[in-house]
């Protein structure tokens, strides 16, 4: 089975806009995870500053600051193996123990390369005969170890936020690949059943004429070969619909000649309008079997197309016997009205509907109302 454009064009814009995403994401981590860390540098060394200054200590902001700079950048360096270790061992209910355990171990092996790393470079930026990594680890590597923690604890978060935007998308993807393939299913229902219904006609009239038979038989070459040119496309210009409409008007003035009268009357703007394709045939012809099909004399069938405050109304009416009083419509409801109904739903949701009922005088009439969206090639017109 060929894959719907519909389809082609989501993975397409999916594929698009995950690289992007991943450049940006490249481009933006490192200088986030660096912003990050200078800001809370700066604020520990804000703090120191102004603690001692409140303590009647001078103050040299300059030392200060590249200092505690030097101090917390050697715990950014670490920020890749955070990431790495809640990635590689998620927190879970299944084999918590260990998995902290592993945190464990690994935080205060970063703690002691942390302080093996800033030792010397305290000592180039501001020399201090008593400091040793020994003494440093012996004083402050408890504390470094609950900070590492906490750090790995909001690393945590962020994989778990992570992981569920990364699942949200791929649920998101998911219904629209099955809402596009119950679409191309409904789609692909109108097919076997207009066919079946057309030979039917060519069947019976091959009984009585064989050369309107044979022009039938070309008339519906004609109208598969177009119907085939737009095979996985959703949605048309409401133009084409017509195009297509009248072609399959032809092939039914061949089989009724006189009694089927049509008219159209759709405003010259609304028609790059975009509707379901297919979505008139199946209407029309419905309107035709109930409507001229079971009369002896002739009979008219209207397509109309509105923009009103609820969006595009296309109504088909006939003149014909009209709904019975009870169960009219439901009888009435068969595969081409149902199939619209759906389609309808699947595309447009609460936005797209479809209503039957009787006409001004007799016949039925069946109303579509959907969202008046235009091509964008007349979108591009417009500017």
């Amino acid at each position: 089975m060929p894959r719907s454009s519909a389809g082609a064009l989501i993975d397409d814009a999916g594929d698009r806009a995950g690289g992007s995403s991943r450049a940006r994401s490249r481009l933006l981590a490192p200088a986030a995870i660096a912003g990050v860390w200078t800001v809370l540098a700066l604020l520990a060394a804000s703090q120191a500053g102004l603690a001692r200054a409140y303590d009647g200590e001078r103050v040299e902001w300059s030392r200060l600051v590249v200092v505690t700079l030097a101090d917390w950048y050697t715990c950014a360096v670490f920020t890749p193996v955070f990431l790495w270790l809640v990635r590689r061992w998620p927190l879970q209910r299944r084999a918590l123990g260990l998995t902290l355990a592993r945190y464990a171990g690994v935080t205060a092996a970063m703690v002691v390369l942390k302080f093996a790393l800033y030792v010397p470079i305290r000592h180039a930026l501001a020399p201090s005969p008593d400091l040793s990594l020994g003494r440093v680890l012996v004083g402050s590597f408890f504390g470094e170890f609950l900070f590492f923690a906490a750090v790995i604890g909001i690393a945590c978060a962020l994989e778990a936020y992570r992981s569920l935007v990364a699942r949200e998308l791929r649920d998101s993807q998911l219904e629209a690949r099955l809402s596009l393939a119950q679409l191309e299913a409904l789609r692909r229902q109108i097919h076997p059943h207009f066919l079946f219904n057309t030979l039917h006609g060519i069947s019976t009239l091959m009984h009585r004429d064989v050369a309107l038979a044979d022009e039938m038989l070309s008339r519906l070459a004609d109208l598969l070969r177009a119907t085939l040119d737009r095979e996985g496309v959703q949605e048309v210009p409401l133009g084409e619909e017509l195009a297509l409409l009248e072609r399959y008007l032809g092939l039914m003035q061949v089989r009724f000649g006189d009694r089927l009268g049509v008219s159209v009357d759709v405003a010259p703007d609304l028609r790059e309008a975009l509707v379901p394709h297919l979505l008139l045939q199946p209407l029309v012809e419905n309107a035709i079997q109930h409507g001229i099909a079971r009369r002896a004399g002739a009979g008219r069938v209207s397509v109309t197309a509105r923009r009103g405050p609820e969006g595009l109304a296309i109504t088909v009416s006939d003149d014909g016997p009209g709904l019975a009083p009870a169960t009219g419509e439901a009888r009435r409801e068969g595969i081409g009205l149902t199939n619209t109904r759906l389609r309808l739903r699947e595309l447009y949701g609460d936005a797209g509907s479809l209503a039957i009922g009787g006409g001004r005088g007799p016949g039925t009439e069946v109303t579509v109302v959907l969202p008046c969206r235009m091509a964008p090639a007349a979108r591009a017109e417009a500017v």
